[in-house]
């Protein structure tokens, strides 16, 4: 049995093969999956949420085995109306049976769902598309779409071939995430238009500007008056259309990008897709961003220049703690690295305290485990893009999270994290430390337009691992793709875990083995094919 991408033509041509989604071309969207979150008693809770436009109320589940239905909560929305023309809501799930969600006619089949150890784990991320921007565009629709923005789904003859887990590293939103705006001087009062970069803590791929926009002032596109806040057609374009046959195959763990950042599509992040919400027990809740506008500011009377946002303050965000999920003989901790700095140590405390509290966890229970976070710890990018200069022709992104581990985990991670997954790099990357580090995997191939392979392979043996010195006091083997793709990870009992890595032609461009790197074995944790 083999497991095969089918990369979509357009949004538009999305076809999903049963009754909800052919419904979706006549009458408004409507999705509904399962994603997990840490209940309060430290149990995986899974639940189901569904997604429906212009809906008045909340659809109801029916379980398989049961019957009965259930009605749906709804979510709080964002204020300011942008998501005003969506109705998010969400119940628990049951496990060990298949459940359907049902709104007026239209009905969504969802899986069933286990909490045993899964035997085959979907990876993917980095799946938005950029749209037409003043720099680098990327076609969204029509002829360029297959090539340039292939985020799809599973081939229609391995639809029984689902999955147990679908991991997805972050980055879902980006034709609704540009890097600033011009504010119109009828919002600010200035008495002219002023071009302004919104806070993130780098972005820092091969082919990015190296500009940090993490000085005194925050500029958000929430801001009171932005012209572009973040709303809901954005999210339906860029995520749920081209998803909506792969959301209810398998339930999901979903991790936050820093295209997500409450300056930039974070208040959608919070409504949609984040795990948190009151069904994880006492105490739990719905999180949502802060005000995005300082105190006291007023359109068209902002205070004037020198002044800046949010000067002297603190910044208006907000980062999950990390939080595990027990599956079994596996463990998967999920790290939100969103405001961690690329190539600049920035919000190094806070990052410290989140790998402090994954230290716990991880001391509390020695079950092979997974991190998973969206930002790399140790990706390796040209030097002059990310990271301290050095004799070598490298630089490391994430510096922040590769500072904060180093000073908790002084004698490195545990033995028995058994990988961290990553993507940010809009390209395929994957580490073996010559040393006890465990492998490290960047699966940011979900549909953004490609970066370039760092570091630059040998011209006589373009597959064969190249050496990076110095990476985490440790020789690094580092091998790369720029190819759209995703991939498939089979875990073992023993912790152990193999995995390869699907082309948009259903081909094997990489075979994994979380045995082959360590002290004196000088390889990778992949081999291209």
């Amino acid at each position: 049995m083999r497991f095969v991408w089918l990369f979509l033509a357009s949004v538009l041509a999305v076809h999903v093969g049963n009754g909800a989604a052919q419904a979706q071309r006549t009458a408004p969207p409507f999705f509904a999956f399962v994603l997990f979150g840490e209940g309060t008693d430290g149990k995986p809770v899974p639940m189901v949420r569904s997604v429906a436009e212009r809906a008045t109320a909340c659809p109801a589940l029916r379980s398989s085995h049961s019957g009965t239905f259930v009605t749906l909560t709804p979510r709080q929305r964002p204020a300011g109306g942008q998501f005003d023309d969506v109705l998010v809501c969400e119940a628990r799930y049951p496990i060990g049976e298949s459940a359907s969600v049902f709104l007026g006619d239209r009905r969504i089949d969802l899986p069933v769902v286990s909490l045993g150890t899964p035997r085959r784990v979907v990876l993917v991320g980095d799946s938005g598309c950029r749209g037409d921007t003043k720099d680098k565009p990327q076609p969204c629709t029509g002829d360029g779409f297959a090539n340039v923005w292939p985020f799809g789904t599973m081939a229609d003859e391995e639809v029984g071939n689902r999955p147990d887990l679908i991991i997805h590293v972050g980055d879902y939103n980006y034709r609704g995430t540009p890097r600033g705006m011009v504010v119109p001087a009828r919002v600010s009062g200035y008495g002219r238009d002023m071009s302004v970069s919104f806070y993130d803590t780098g972005d820092l791929d091969d082919e990015d500007e190296p500009d940090l926009p993490i000085g005194a002032a925050y500029w958000s596109q929430n801001m009171e008056g932005s012209p572009i806040p973040d709303k809901w057609a954005y999210w339906r374009d860029d995520f749920f259309l081209p998803a909506a046959r792969l959301l209810p195959v398998a339930p999901w763990l979903l991790s936050r990008g820093n295209h997500e950042l409450c300056s930039r599509a974070g208040p959608g992040w919070f409504f949609l897709l984040d795990a948190n919400s009151t069904l994880l027990g006492p105490g739990a809740k719905q999180q949502e961003c802060p005000p995005q506008t300082p105190p006291g500011w007023q359109l068209g009377a902002w205070p004037q220049p020198p002044a800046l946002p949010f000067a002297g303050q603190v910044f208006p965000t907000l980062t999950n703690a990390p939080f595990r999920l027990k599956f079994g003989k596996l463990n998967i901790v999920a790290v939100d690295s969103a405001n961690a700095a690329d190539a600049v140590l920035f919000n190094l405390d806070l990052y410290i305290g989140q790998y402090r509290e994954v230290a716990r966890l991880l001391a509390e229970d020695r079950t092979p485990t997974w991190l998973v976070t969206h930002r790399p710890i140790w990706g390796v990018v040209k030097r002059d893009k990310g990271g301290p200069l050095s004799p070598t022709p490298y630089g490391f992104v994430n510096e922040t999270q590769r500072e904060a581990v180093r000073r908790v985990f002084p004698d490195g991670l545990p033995p028995h994290v058994k990988v961290v997954i990553a993507g940010h790099m809009h390209r395929f990357q994957a580490i073996g430390f010559d040393s006890r580090q465990p492998p490290h995997l960047a699966v940011g191939t979900g549909g953004m337009e490609l970066s370039h392979v760092q570091p630059v392979p040998s011209p006589e043996h373009p597959k064969r691992p190249v050496r990076v010195p110095g990476l985490d006091r440790s020789d690094a083997f580092v091998v790369g793709l720029r190819d759209f793709a995703t991939m498939v990870v089979n875990p073992v009992e023993d912790g152990t875990w193999t995995s390869a890595l699907y082309g948009t032609e259903g081909g094997v461009l990489a075979v994994c083995d979380s045995r082959w790197p360590g002290p004196g074995h000088a390889r990778s944790v992949c081999e291209l094919k």
